[in-house]
């Protein structure tokens, strides 16, 4: 046996879901597992406390775990109950804490209204198009290759490909490389990714077209096929980087905003008055 310690926080959330009242579920699924002056306690509010464990016990087996979860459990709700009986729910420190929280979830959710209102997905696009316009090129490609060991057989792979033989069919029968069951898909790579020979095969052709002549890397021997070409980052790559420089952009904005229009005094660290920035002549 082995007991489960949780700091000040973890308790407190481990808390919050004991005394929660449980989601309704198929009782199957969800059984009861202890009751506590007639209050029950059901098996996923038990099972929701292992995600507050230090990390190597949430890797011990269940059945370990499970009876201290339990202990727990019955712990937390009775200590629940003894507080509910005391003042504390009317005391002055709650209500400031509580009041701290109810101002804290509206600020956020205030400032996550504002910046999805001004990130849809039109701005994030107008974004996208003025980044491509402004930057200078980054070339990534998009390919698929057959790995073999010999010279010879990769010829021989290349005929089959002349002869209209489906790439990725030929990736999955014959390559040797990682990639080889999905096809030889290496999706999307830049300069510097790959071995210089392979790398520089690639950005050289064409999408949609394939290498007529074996490329021999440490590896071995490739057949390479490119399927894309971008000289920049797709949309949907760019799409969250563009909303977090945005979304600094609107609370910059936003901030100055309000500063300008509010009545502000500001004091040293010992209340006393900051003094006034010299003036530039």
């Amino acid at each position: 046996m082995f007991s489960l310690r949780l700091g000040g926080a973890a308790l407190a959330l481990s808390l919050a879901m004991l005394t929660a009242p449980a989601q309704a579920q198929n009782a199957d699924e969800n059984p009861v597992v202890a009751r506590v002056n007639g209050e029950e306690i059901r098996l996923e509010r038990v099972m929701a406390m292992i995600q507050d464990l230090p990390p190597q016990y949430r890797q011990a087996p269940i059945d370990q775990l499970y009876p201290a979860l339990v202990r727990r459990a019955v712990n937390n709700v009775l200590m629940a109950e003894a507080a509910a009986k005391t003042d504390i729910a009317e005391s002055d420190r709650l209500k400031e804490e509580v009041e701290a929280y109810r101002q804290s979830k509206i600020l956020e959710l205030y400032l996550i209204r504002t910046i999805e209102q001004q990130t849809g997905e039109d701005v994030l696009r107008a974004r996208y198009d003025e980044f491509v316009k402004t930057s200078e090129p980054d070339p990534s490609v998009h390919a698929r290759h057959i790995l073999v060991k010999e010279e010879a057989e990769a010829k021989a792979i290349i005929k089959e490909l002349d002869g209209g033989a489906d790439f990725m069919e030929l990736a999955k029968a014959k390559s040797v490389g990682p990639s080889g069951p999905q096809g030889g898909d290496l999706g999307f790579f830049k300069a510097g990714q790959m071995v210089p020979a392979f790398e520089e095969a690639a950005f050289a052709m064409d999408p949609g077209t394939y290498s007529k002549a074996p490329v021999q890397s440490r590896f071995g021997w490739h057949i390479i096929k490119v399927e894309a070409r971008n000289d920049f980052p797709a949309f949907e790559e760019k799409a969250d980087e563009l909303r977090q420089q945005m979304s600094g952009e609107i609370l910059t904005k936003l901030v100055e905003g309000l500063r300008e229009g509010a009545s502000i005094e500001e004091f040293k660290i010992d209340g006393s008055p900051l003094e006034e920035p010299a003036k530039q002549e």
